[in-house]
């Protein structure tokens, strides 16, 4: 089975089509793992990312080159398109699949901080009902710490990183610090969607999926864990999430899809076989509903960067 650990170092490079991009690692005091990778893609024309992992954290990304075209889709849905100048911030809630367009050169830092740390650092600053950060998908605005910070690791990276861990850790802890101080967002009664699924439920029937991803697992046995009625369980995943299990495991199907066909010898029929598909016709509708073309032409586009980046 696919299993994702966390979108930074080789595991985010590899949405991006990139080999071990440089990366710069620490962890909170309980052990929360915080992260930054550097991406370049030095020609234009790139194309689209594959997915980044659904992974319940987020990235803070530092736009060190200007793209004139900047472009996030979210759960499969188009959420921004417009510019993002040199300088600027966005950041991307990993738990919605972002998936983005990239025309121009890139230069980034990528800021992995997962909401475990998140909740951390609340309850250390006396924030008990931080939930996660507070965001706007895609919308870029400049901050002069997160650009501080960034500017002041951008050199490590050429140099030994272990001999600079001690920095390493004040700067990646300070920025985790610094985002839960200034752009957290609280969970109170009022924020609770009345027939929702509890915290807890969401996590325990998306985990039930994701180990069952290729048989799949019934409303009924997800309903039971959870100590709800199966219409109860189906109407409040689709009120936290926004669309129905069956939905949700098509989309993680779709995921991994997407990973195996960076691989140009595997057909399309194994594609579709080895990521949960009853048949490569059914593989084709889902993956064209959600992704907006059909696997032939992303692949082809895939295909096409990847020459294009060679040359």
């Amino acid at each position: 089975m696919l299993m994702y650990h966390g979108a930074f170092g080789d595991r985010l490079g590899r949405s991006f089509h990139l080999s071990d991009p440089p990366v710069l690692r620490s962890q909170t005091r309980r052990g929360a793992r915080l992260a930054v990778t550097e991406l370049r893609i030095d020609k234009a024309g790139y194309g689209m990312t594959s997915p980044m992992g659904n992974d319940d954290a987020y990235l803070v990304c530092l736009n060190l080159r200007k793209q004139s075209t900047h472009e996030l889709w979210c759960d499969g849905r188009s959420v921004c398109s417009t510019s993002c100048e040199s300088g600027t911030t966005y950041m991307l809630d990993l738990r919605r699949d972002p998936i983005m367009y990239i025309g121009d050169p890139l230069h980034s830092l990528y800021f992995y901080i997962p909401r475990q740390a998140i909740v951390e650092i609340g309850e250390e600053l006396g924030k008990r009902n931080v939930s996660g950060l507070a965001i706007h998908p895609g919308e870029c605005f400049r901050d002069s710490i997160v650009g501080s910070i960034g500017q002041t690791l951008l050199p490590i990276f050429n140099k030994a990183p272990a001999a600079n861990q001690a920095l390493i850790d004040h700067l990646l802890q300070g920025l985790c610090v610094y985002m839960v101080s200034t752009y957290s967002g609280s969970s109170t009664r009022s924020d609770i969607v009345r027939g929702a699924l509890a915290p807890w439920q969401q996590k325990l029937v998306t985990q039930m999926m994701r180990e069952r991803i290729f048989e799949g697992i019934s409303i009924n046995e997800m309903a039971e864990a959870c100590g709800l009625s199966a219409g109860a369980l189906a109407r409040g995943f689709k009120k936290s999430i926004g669309m129905s299990p069956h939905q949700w495991l098509l989309s993680r199907r779709v995921d991994m899809a997407l990973e195996l066909m960076a691989d140009p010898d595997i057909s399309l029929a194994d594609i579709a076989f080895n990521a949960g598909f009853s048949d490569q016709s059914h593989f084709s509708r889902v993956f064209t509903q959600k992704m907006g073309v059909a696997p032939g032409a992303w692949r082809k586009s895939l295909t096409n960067s990847k020459r294009a980046e060679a040359a």
